[in-house]
């Protein structure tokens, strides 16, 4: 009988045993996925998102970005700066004026002739862009359209809020969807585009304007331009691609934080999980072991079938929380498009990483109980009955 043979004999020979320890690790697996897979998400969004920002200077109100304060006659500035191709404003309002911008669907005001240069290389899978003249029309982001079930020619109702005197009123009109943009895994997504000069006057803001974005010219140093835009227009503070990316990589840096405390959770459970099985398995084996050794089995072999059934066990609760994981983050997903998002994303590169991590775990744990197997004296060994 060869060691393999060994190994699965005695990790399925206690049954109730190997399946709490099995089930330990795949625990601790399965919230490595779910973590790991919003971590996955959040990274591949930011970084879509940063290519489509890759051309542009981020142009924001010096007291944030949703502190009010850019009005038209800054992009007529911003666009006079030298080294600047292009400057274009945006209005950027929750479509659920509920929820505070917060979560969901954005209304985003765009001059139809600025939509080529915003969209960058995003796809339109139905109908079409807005055009000059264009009024109650609108291009909606892939999650808008699945959340709502929009076509081209549907109607979607857009509100907006104004507050006259101690009273609010509430003015609702009906957009017609003349185009449905590509799955872009970003912020676009959540776009429904309509004409900025509409977009103004529906929300009854005059010449005021939630961001402006900057085109450099070819050739010209964004992160240069972006600092002369800065000192060259009032009440503005900028953020170049490189600046937009650092800011991206330190929200990611708090994913991956909770990614690793996932892990550590799976390190605790799984591994003392394995660790105290395995303990109890080479107890039980002790005459097992001192007779092999009596047989002429050297401390190499001991070693390698102790870590070797721990390692199994190991793989087996990697695979079990892996598809566990993926099967909860399919579904997950699936629930959460019905309200126009998504969270999770599996990638090989993190199914790759859950199974490594549960193998080495069950095969660091049982380092120990494989030490004190491999340490056994034959005779003293043959004395347990």
């Amino acid at each position: 009988m060869n060691n393999f043979d060994l190994i699965l004999r005695n990790v399925t020979q206690r049954k109730m045993r190997t399946g709490l320890t099995v089930f330990g690790i795949a625990l601790g697996i399965f919230a490595i996925m779910v973590m790991g897979g919003m971590s996955e998400y959040f990274s591949r969004h930011a970084d879509r998102g940063l290519d489509l920002m890759s051309d542009k200077i981020y142009i924001v109100p010096e007291s944030g970005f949703f502190g009010g304060g850019l009005v038209d006659s800054m992009v007529s500035k911003v666009r006079r700066i030298p080294g600047v191709f292009d400057a274009y404003g945006l209005l950027w309002m929750p479509y659920d004026m509920e929820s505070l911008g917060m979560f969901g669907a954005f209304v985003v005001g765009i001059a139809p002739e600025k939509q080529e240069l915003t969209l960058k290389e995003i796809k339109i899978t139905q109908g079409r862009l807005l055009v000059p003249g264009d009024r109650y029309r609108a291009v909606v982001g892939s999650n808008v359209a699945r959340q709502y079930g929009l076509n081209v020619g549907d109607e979607l109702e857009i509100k907006s809020k104004k507050v006259q005197r101690a009273s609010t009123i509430t003015t609702a009109r009906n957009f017609t969807v003349v185009g449905a943009m590509e799955f872009t895994s970003t912020d676009f997504d959540y776009m429904i585009i309509i004409p900025l000069d509409l977009a103004k006057k529906f929300y009854d803001l005059d010449d005021q304007l939630t961001y402006i974005w900057a085109v450099p010219e070819e050739g010209v140093d964004a992160e240069d331009l972006s600092r002369r835009i800065e000192l060259g227009v009032e009440n503005i503070k900028t953020f170049s691609p490189q600046e937009l990316r650092k800011q991206s990589e330190q929200m990611l840096m708090v994913m991956n934080l909770i990614t690793i405390s996932a892990a550590v959770l799976a390190a605790i459970i799984g591994g003392l999980s394995v660790m105290n099985t395995m303990l109890m398995s080479v107890s039980e084996r002790t005459r097992e072991f001192g007779l092999m050794k009596a047989m002429g089995a050297e401390v190499r072999d001991i070693l390698l079938l102790t870590m070797g059934e721990s390692a199994l066990m190991g793989i087996l609760g990697g695979i079990i929380g892996i598809a566990g994981g993926s099967i909860f983050i399919y579904f997950m997903n699936e629930y959460l498009a019905t309200m126009g998002t998504v969270l999770f994303a599996v990638t090989f590169r993190l199914i790759a990483i859950s199974l490594f991590f549960a193998t080495f775990l069950g095969t660091v744990s049982g380092i120990l109980p494989a030490y004190r197997a491999a340490k056994m004296r034959p005779m003293e060994a043959m004395k347990y009955g």
